[in-house]
């Protein structure tokens, strides 16, 4: 029997084969005790009589462990050597639980770690990529408007995520200390169902701007500042309502036992059960992914219902603007087409356990290349290689000019100019020269 301390041992209740009470104490005279860890290096999993009836269990006079409730007749035996028993820090188990082992099959067990190991360092490989879009969105000062903003915090949020996801995957669990297990757990939390909620936020948006309601008051940067600011009330708030729910139902006495409780730490540093994963979890992802759907569909529908109009009747500044948000809605459609159809297979085969292995592989996969798609997605592009080349004062004709020969930065301002012949060319601004200079429109930041 493997004790998981070295605090004098008090064992519960002792039975017979019978489930009389044995006569019998915890001596050596009676159990071998031992303190150590049988699960090191793998899964381990707890039996939760305070939730499931079937998992009611007994400690037998020869070490073993009874469960007479259990529904197939080979579980309801656990020999001496196949589990622990484990004090925790819980006010919700006053005494001991029972840990038992993942019992591996022969074959897969090798291919199932090497593919958590990947998806793993594939995680933590995306975050550079999360972090450079991030970055560049925050160091353009043309993007640093209300989409902007609302792709940092989508990106920010993943980026927190995956980087501390990948870390305790990696990292065996008998060395993650109970506490720093907790507070991991809920950083992951918070940081996934804040990235649902500003994926959400970017859906309304596109959906308000075509809806054509009436906007706030202000000027441009005021709006979008003022959306912005309900807009973080909303994602931020929303992620830690759902967060402290979570604490609230692990760490707080007076919660009914009978209702479903996260059990974050208990055997992982994730929710324990099926059930709170649904609810705590799967449910609000689900929300959001189902929500962003009918906002795309419903976008869609306007932007084709008004195109003819558009053509028409808007003056040229704002036929402009809406082919701005034409585009930014084609990157949040991509963004979300990759994104929603990930998450949306991520909840399928978790409702669906019988799903074949390779709809998990997929799955994975697609979740350890979302750094690389958001990033090629928002900022490989030329016109972003533009602004960045601007940024630092680099001329941009040797990289995107064909007539050109060569490139180099400097400090004196130039702009592009545009001559009758249509010949593209660098001038030094002149305030005593006119020439014909065509501004760039705002929709090449989203092209």
């Amino acid at each position: 029997m493997a004790m998981n301390g070295t605090e004098a041992v008090q064992l519960p209740t002792i039975y017979e084969t019978d489930l009389a009470p044995a006569n019998v104490t915890a001596t050596n005279e009676y159990f071998d005790l031992k303190i150590w860890n049988p699960c090191a290096g793998a899964k381990r999993y707890s039996l939760n009589p305070y939730m499931y009836e079937e998992e009611k269990w007994y400690l037998l006079s020869n070490g073993s462990v009874l469960q007479p409730l259990s529904e197939k007749p080979e579980d309801r035996i656990l020999d001496y050597h196949q589990y622990c028993l484990a004090r925790v820090d819980h006010y919700q188990y006053p005494e001991y639980l029972v840990f038992f082992c993942e019992e591996a099959p022969p074959t897969g067990t090798v291919l199932d770690n090497d593919g958590e190991v990947i998806y793993s360092f594939g995680m933590l490989a995306s975050v550079p990529f999360l972090v450079a879009t991030y970055v560049v969105y925050w160091l353009l000062p043309d993007l640093r408007n209300l989409h902007g903003w609302t792709l940092r915090g989508y990106v920010g949020c993943l980026a927190l995520a995956y980087s501390m996801l990948g870390v305790l995957q990696l990292t065996p669990q008998e060395q993650i200390p109970y506490g720093i297990c907790i507070i991991s757990a809920f950083i992951i939390h918070f940081s996934f169902l804040a990235s649902f909620f500003w994926l959400n936020v970017m859906c309304f948006d596109i959906w308000w701007t075509f809806g054509g309601f009436r906007s706030l008051q202000g000027s441009i940067g005021q709006r979008e500042r003022k959306k912005f600011v309900m807009y973080s009330i909303y994602a931020w708030g929303c992620a830690s309502l759902f967060t402290t729910i979570c604490a609230i139902m692990d760490f707080v006495p007076s919660v009914p036992k009978e209702l479903i409780r996260p059990e974050i730490g208990l055997t992982k540093c994730w929710f324990n059960t099926d059930e709170a994963r649904a609810i705590y979890f799967y449910g609000p992802m689900s929300v959001t992914v189902i929500c962003n759907i009918c906002l795309f569909i419903s976008t869609a529908l306007k932007i084709v219902r008004h195109k003819q109009d558009t053509a028409h009747h808007l003056r040229s500044s704002e036929s402009r603007r809406h082919d701005d948000n034409k585009q930014w809605f084609n990157l949040y459609l991509k963004l979300f087409i990759v994104m929603g159809i990930n998450w949306s297979m991520e909840i399928i085969s978790w409702l669906f356990k019988s799903a074949p292995p390779y709809v998990w592989y997929l799955t994975d996969l697609t979740n350890t290349l979302q750094g690389l798609i958001i990033f090629i997605i928002f900022v490989w592009k030329e016109k972003i290689k533009r602004l960045l080349l601007k940024r630092f004062g680099c001329q941009d004709r040797g990289l995107f000019s064909r007539n050109s020969t060569r490139s180099g930065c400097h400090s004196s301002a130039s702009r592009t100019c545009t001559t009758t012949s249509g010949v593209s060319m660098q001038e030094k601004v002149n305030p005593y020269v006119q020439t014909n200079c065509r501004a760039k429109s705002s929709s090449d930041e989203a092209d």
